[in-house]
């Protein structure tokens, strides 16, 4: 289980509310420690007074009727007595004792009476409570001569009842987290939701999508990086706008010319001549399609939307088969996808055709998940060496050097393939198999289409 959230919204809650929290909690410790020391000086001067006024009011009483004042005054947290013994030890008492002892002899007649006061600590109290301030209850004992020679004897417990603290912490802290999250969500309207929608619209123009102009809102940041993508988006869509136009007008120019040669080159007597003319000027034609379909391979998103990619790949490879090639698909019944399928398949055509002019047969297997599809082209010719495998990638490059249409096409291929497979976010990788022949591994993302929200990729879907 994973604690640290992904989203910049649930990390930027979770340290707010943790620095809050931890905030709290140390503000509460040391508001209860300082409570607690205020409450118990508070109880120690409130038994020192009862006894210095339950003092001056024996002494104005007869006594015969010290018993019944003795037993009027007491409370069952303080009680009161007189005995010959004092309570309290000679000697017992620390220095914060004494001092509180001479006040206690200044509050009663100077220098008629000794007060001994000691703070014992006992296992247990008969009316102690949970909600009590100490774990253990401690005992403020208090005893005065009097002026027949006796002791009064007091004693009560400094732990008084506190007040519910676990109980109005918690709200507190409740409170604090409750602020935190409202600030944080209205944080992630304004900042966090900006910043969503264009991760989610940079990753659907990594992908080849039109993506629409962003509203610029936010913080200033925000509204410049948000700014900066949208010019930037406006100057690559005139740049492939103004690329696709001169496509089309070289495509005419040259498609003219060509055509114009190859009616000229028929009416060549000479029939060598001629027939190489008309090779020449077929490979000429050959290189300027690829070379269009190459540049203009990611211009257009006009047929993006979903499809079977099982329905797909089992089509192209029945159009080998037409022609006698050894084309064999293995997968599941149905992937759906969401993509170009006039951009995939061209792609996956180029594979296939290069993995049966140069391997002799192709063995294509799909494979899909929730994380994506999987596409193996496996062949078995002689494979490619291991340090000319991304050159294969480049336009124009071939492993035989020659143009010849009897050895090999343009050298356009695999690099109309890769950027058709890149611009749905994917990758593609050749290698050698042990067994011999080369394997070509084609990954396509799974996850919602930023565009549309659709499925990119998923699991195998049973046929309805």
């Amino acid at each position: 289980m994973r604690l640290v959230p992904h989203s910049l919204g649930g990390r930027l809650a979770l340290l707010l509310v943790l620095a809050v929290v931890a905030a709290q909690v140390a503000a509460f410790a040391m508001f209860a420690h300082e409570a607690s020391r205020v409450d118990r000086a508070a109880a120690r001067t409130q038994v020192v007074d009862r006894v210095a006024t339950l003092v001056r009011l024996l002494d104005t009483v007869p006594a015969d009727a010290v018993p019944g004042v003795i037993a009027a005054y007491g409370t069952p947290r303080h009680r009161f007595s007189i005995a010959g013994d004092s309570f309290v030890p000679e000697g017992a008492m620390g220095a914060d004792e004494a001092k509180l002892a001479r006040r206690l002899d200044r509050r009663v007649k100077a220098g008629a009476s000794q007060a001994r006061i000691a703070l014992v600590e006992r296992d247990a109290e008969p009316d102690l409570r949970p909600d009590r301030l100490a774990d253990k209850p401690q005992v403020l004992r208090v005893s005065v001569r009097l002026d027949d020679g006796r002791w009064l004897n007091a004693e009560a417990p400094l732990a008084l009842q506190a007040p519910p603290w676990i109980r109005m912490g918690l709200i507190q802290i409740l409170a604090s987290v409750v602020a935190v999250l409202a600030v944080v969500a209205i944080a992630r309207r304004g900042i966090v939701g900006p910043m969503t929608d264009l991760a989610q619209a940079a990753e659907l123009a990594g992908r080849g999508g039109a993506v629409a102009t962003l509203p610029e809102r936010g913080p200033r940041e925000v509204r410049t990086m948000i700014a900066a993508f949208n010019r930037m988006q406006a100057r690559s869509q005139a740049f492939v706008a103004d690329r696709t136009r001169m496509l089309a007008a070289i495509s005419h120019d040259l498609r003219t010319p060509i055509a114009s040669l190859w009616l000229r080159a028929e009416m060549v007597e000479d029939e060598a001549l001629r027939t190489a003319m008309v090779r020449t000027l077929a490979t000429m034609r050959r290189m300027v399609e690829a070379t269009l379909a190459f540049t203009h391979a990611d211009a257009s998103d006009q047929d993006r939307g979903p499809f079977d990619l099982v329905v797909l790949v089992r089509t192209l490879a029945e159009d080998q088969r037409v022609l006698d090639r050894d084309v064999v698909v293995t997968g599941p019944s149905e992937l759906a996808f969401h993509g170009r399928a006039t951009a995939l398949r061209r792609a996956l055509d180029n594979l296939v055709e290069n993995a049966v002019r140069y391997g002799g047969r192709a063995r294509i297997v799909l494979e899909g998940s929730e994380s994506g599809v999987r596409i193996r082209i496996d062949d078995d010719g002689p494979g490619i060496p291991a340090d000319r495998v991304e050159a294969m990638f480049s336009p124009f490059v071939r492993l035989e050097p020659s143009r010849s249409a009897e050895t090999g096409g343009t050298g356009l291929g695999l690099a109309i393939a890769r950027s058709a497979i890149r611009a749905h976010g994917g990758e593609i990788a050749m290698a050698n198999r042990p067994e011999g022949g080369l394997r070509v591994t084609v990954t396509l993302p799974g996850g919602a289409d930023p565009a549309t929200g659709l499925t990119m990729s998923g699991a195998p879907v049973s046929a309805p």
